[in-house]
Order: C-alpha cells, then structure tokens, then sequence
C-alpha cells in the first residue's frame, strides 16, 4: 500500500536521555525561585480564601493529585536534594489544602454524597501517587520536571471548570490567580532552560499558561458582574455560593445562599 512519504524523522536519540543543561547558579535561582514563591503564595492565599468563603480554593480533585505529586517526591522515589527541599515546603501548605478539599470539596459535587467524594478523592490520591512514582522513574525524572508540567495541565483546567461549575468567584481571588501565573510561568521556564531539548516540556507550558491567562481573564469578568473589588483582601461573604456569618458547610444548618447562587452550591 502506497503512503506519503512522513513529515518529520523520529529523533536519533531519545531527547528524555538528554541530561540538564549547564546552567548557572545565578540563571538557575532567577528561575527557579519566582516558581517557588510563587506557589508558596498562591497555597497561603488558597487557605486564607477557603477559610474566608467556605469554598476550596484549589479544585478538590487536583489537590489530590499535588498532595501525591509533593508526598511521592518527597518522601518516596529519589530525587535531588535541593527539589526534595522546595517539595517539602509545598508539601507542608498541601496537607492545610488536603484538609480542607476533603471538608469543604463535597459542596462542589451535589451529585456525590459526602461519602462517596471521600473515597473517590482518596482514590485520586493513591492512583495519582502510583502514576507520579512509576511516570518520575519511567522518565528518569529526578527533579520532577516531566511529572510536574504534565500535572500543570489539567490543573489548569480545573481552574476553569470550577468557576464555570460555581457559577461564581466564591473561594477564588485574582491573588490566587496571578500568584499560580506567576508559578508556573517560571516553573516552565526553568524546565525550558534545564532542558531545552525535552521538546514535550515546550509543548506543555504554553498550554497551560495560556490556560491560566484564561481563567485570570474569565475570573476577573465574574467578579466585576458581581460587583466584588478585584485586589481587595477582605471577606466576601456577600459573593454568591459563600456562607455568611458564622455558618459552616457541614455543620447541620447548610450554606446561605448569595444572591443568584447556583443550585449546585447547595451542600452535597
């Protein structure tokens, strides 16, 4: 059978055994240390906010899935001592996080019982942990880099998906949107400058970079329909999906409902 000749060779040598760089101290802190700042806010105001709205402020799921990301290589498989030292510090924000996707998540899912969500999200977090363990040694992946920008993507998304589901900017900021940009804007960046020949990095971050410029974009046009002050800290109780005064999910009397709150703010 007669086919086109195809359009691109495979690589003569597989670009994942392609080690690091020579890259600079100086270039390599540049990098690397707007990535760990950036996350490190973007945790504490996800904690702060959940605490505030009564809503995750990370998609429940996917906290999961970091909280497996972080355990595995940290405390798991091997890596370098300076990525297990930057995993520990997340991992330390991840588990405030993972406390509060399992009390506050069930109210994104009205559909699931509050049972049910808790041993789907333990399920995510085993089969998440077994994939960040296998994948990291299967490529090699000794600071995480393949593993964490495949993690990135559909985290990204899930930004995306949980303001479309809310209906509202409850749990959310643009804070927490611009620090998780700011992240994993250098998080790519350090994986395009360690590896610049791991060519399924590139492809990676701009994905879910343009994905987070999305939900920065999308957030702030909810916020500003709801008339709620963009670069404000304070509570926002009055944001619809919220809880007010001193209700709390789960504590027998359900959410109060803002105005124009979607049904499937209800407590699950």
């Amino acid at each position: 059978m007669w086919l086109p000749p195809f359009l691109i060779p495979m690589s003569q040598v597989a670009p994942v055994s392609v080690g690091a760089a020579d890259v600079s101290d100086g270039l390599f802190a540049a990098v690397a240390g707007p990535t760990v700042i950036g996350w490190v806010v973007t945790y504490v105001l996800a904690i702060r906010q959940a605490t505030v709205d009564r809503r995750v402020g990370i998609p429940a799921y996917l906290v999961a899935v970091d909280f497996a990301w972080e355990f595995s290589l940290t405390f798991v498989l091997e890596q370098t001592p300076t990525q297990r030292q930057i995993n520990f510090l997340w991992f330390l924000f991840d588990a405030v996080l993972l406390y509060q996707a399992l009390r506050l998540g069930p109210r994104d899912y009205p559909g699931l019982s509050p049972r049910v969500f808790r041993w789907t999200f333990v399920g995510v977090l085993v089969w998440a942990s077994l994939l960040v363990v296998v994948g990291a040694n299967e490529f090699h992946d000794r600071d995480g880099m393949y593993t964490g920008m495949i993690i990135q993507v559909p985290l990204s998304a899930a930004f995306l998906l949980m303001l479309k589901r809310r209906g509202s900017s409850a749990g959310q900021s643009m804070h927490i949107a611009v620090a998780k940009l700011v992240g994993s804007l250098f998080a790519g960046a350090t994986a395009v400058v360690v590896y610049p020949s791991h060519h399924l990095l590139q492809v990676l971050v701009p994905t879910y970079v343009a994905l987070d410029i999305t939900y920065a974009v999308m957030l702030r046009r909810a916020m500003r329909r709801e008339g709620r002050p963009l670069w404000t800290l304070r509570a926002s109780a009055a944001v619809p999906g919220t809880l007010t005064g001193s209700g709390v999910a789960g504590a027998g009397t359900g959410p109060a409902l803002g105005v124009g709150a979607r049904s499937d703010d209800a407590a699950a």
